[in-house]
């Protein structure tokens, strides 16, 4: 853990799944002293954060090849007469799912409804978000900007195509096929206690983030064994029909502005580090837990890791996947 300079007492647990092939392995690292009363491992539950949107991107693939709706199709076709915008007659789906809009992360006036900063979502519900996307007076010229709002909107036009709550949906077209039992936006009575407690930067035990909207962004909670399914769907490995979907998710779409070897594809980023193969990433975050997901589709290797402080370990996740990619000098796998 030196090279990843992990700090026990501001992450005090790490779960860990690589991909290799067929093979997944496991690992868990806990601080004791704060992590006693619990035993995680590879179903331990997680707060995603961001990485719910790899998750609603795949939705949308699977509906537009279902010819629910379109990648083309018009946002504003979507909204009820009332919230429609003239301004953003143009916005499309792919837009919206390439972050190609001119939103900002989160709305003007967020903090406004946010009571508690440690559970910002609670109080912003969908006709807030509705409000806002009427009212809203672009500023910039279209271009590339990371935005949660994107797909909080997504969320309301699953909803709106399909007459299905946005969870509904996942459950019946991704969840149920690829068997994520631990995957899901709303807790029941059976995944609450699985849930491992979160530490914010001061340490403190933090509470579940709720979602009045929102959650087609960042309101997901998986485990690291349902994680590795997810990849390996995108991997072309699940044996299912939605592969050759997912797999088509990663394609490059645009250059971001993160820098310029990181490019979108729908929702994933995809890193061009000078090597022979790309990695296909996307990471988040919440007030108490950290996602990282990734993985090489050439070589069929990944990794997940799950930490519950908002610390994280992405650097730690990188190492991973360049030591089983025999530092990036693996050759691509004959599937």
């Amino acid at each position: 853990m030196y090279d990843t300079e992990i700090d026990w007492k501001k992450t005090p647990e790490i779960v860990i799944s690589i991909i290799d092939i067929d093979s997944t392995y496991n690992f868990s690292f806990v601080d004791f002293d704060q992590s006693k009363d619990n035993q995680y491992n590879q179903l331990s539950l997680f707060e995603i954060g961001s990485v719910s949107k790899v998750f609603t991107s795949s939705l949308i693939s699977i509906l537009i090849e279902e010819g629910v709706i379109a990648a083309t199709d018009k946002v504003n076709e979507f909204l009820d007469i009332d919230f429609q915008n003239p301004r953003l007659d143009h916005l499309t789906i792919n837009d919206l799912v390439t972050h190609y809009s001119y939103f900002p992360k989160r709305p003007e006036g967020f903090g406004v409804k946010e009571k508690d900063p440690q559970n910002p979502y609670a109080y912003y519900n969908k006709a807030d978000l509705l409000e806002y996307y009427r009212e809203y007076v672009p500023r910039a010229e279209q271009d590339f900007k990371y935005s949660h709002v994107n797909y909080a909107l997504l969320e309301i036009i699953i909803e709106k195509a399909t007459r299905k709550r946005y969870e509904t949906n996942l459950r019946e077209k991704l969840f149920d096929p690829l068997n994520l039992d631990n995957t899901f936006v709303q807790f029941s009575e059976n995944n609450t206690e699985k849930l491992s407690t979160g530490f914010d930067r001061a340490h403190r035990k933090t509470q579940a983030w709720d979602f009045k909207s929102f959650a087609g962004s960042e309101g997901l909670k998986s485990s690291a064994q349902d994680l590795t399914k997810f990849i390996r769907a995108n991997m072309k490995l699940s044996r299912t029909a939605l592969d050759d979907i997912l797999y088509k998710n990663h394609n490059i779409e645009r250059l971001t502005d993160l820098n310029d070897n990181i490019y979108i594809g729908k929702a994933w980023h995809i890193i061009d580090h000078g090597k022979k193969y790309d990695i296909v990433m996307h990471s988040g975050k919440t007030s108490g837990h950290n996602c990282f997901i990734a993985f090489v589709p050439e070589t069929l290797t990944g990794v997940v890791v799950l930490c519950n402080s908002s610390y994280g370990a992405q650097d730690l996740g990188f190492l991973i996947l360049r030591m089983i990619n025999h530092n990036w000098k693996r050759k691509a796998h004959d599937q």
